[in-house]
């Protein structure tokens, strides 16, 4: 009879030995997973920052072109104005498709900003073609698009979790 009793505790043990080795490793393939899946998030998380920053660097890039040929047309002579003109229609152009990715890729408060940007670009630049500004109203509307460019890159660096640079 002790003999019994004997098989029985350790049959017994085994299989609870077995229940909670298979728990444990039930416990531990759940817990990969679920590593595996923050994993996979924190990539995609990643890839979606990254995909943002070059949206908006691009635009940065746009709106600088946009604005190099604005100082240059406004210093041009008579003969250059032509094919100054144009190449500022082809990157007002360019910087209105860049605007378009930023619009696609947000946020919200990103687009707006961008698109307050470009339209700052975009109304000095038909000035300019009218010939209807004057020194100081230049002046003023190149500090205005100083400081939407400020605000749109405050607001890329919150979109992007980082804190702009001090000044």
């Amino acid at each position: 009879m002790a003999d019994v009793w004997g098989t029985l505790i350790g049959a017994g043990a085994v299989i609870a030995g077995t229940a909670l080795t298979g728990g444990f490793t039930l416990l531990k393939g759940r817990q990969e997973n679920a590593d595996k899946e923050r994993d996979r998030l924190e990539q995609r998380l990643a890839r979606h920052r990254e995909i943002r920053r070059d949206a908006y660097l691009d635009l940065l890039s746009k709106a600088e072109e946009v604005d190099d040929l604005q100082h240059q047309y406004l210093s041009a002579d008579s003969a250059s104005v032509d094919a100054l003109r144009e190449a500022l229609s082809t990157a007002s152009g360019m910087l209105h498709q860049s605007l378009k990715i930023v619009r696609m890729e947000g946020p919200a408060p990103v687009a707006q900003a961008a698109q307050r940007l470009t339209d700052s670009y975009s109304e000095l630049t038909r000035r300019m073609g009218e010939g209807d500004l004057t020194f100081g109203e230049l002046l003023n509307t190149r500090l205005e698009t100083l400081r939407i460019q400020d605000q749109f890159l405050a607001a890329a660096a919150r979109a992007l979790d980082s804190a702009p640079e001090p000044r």
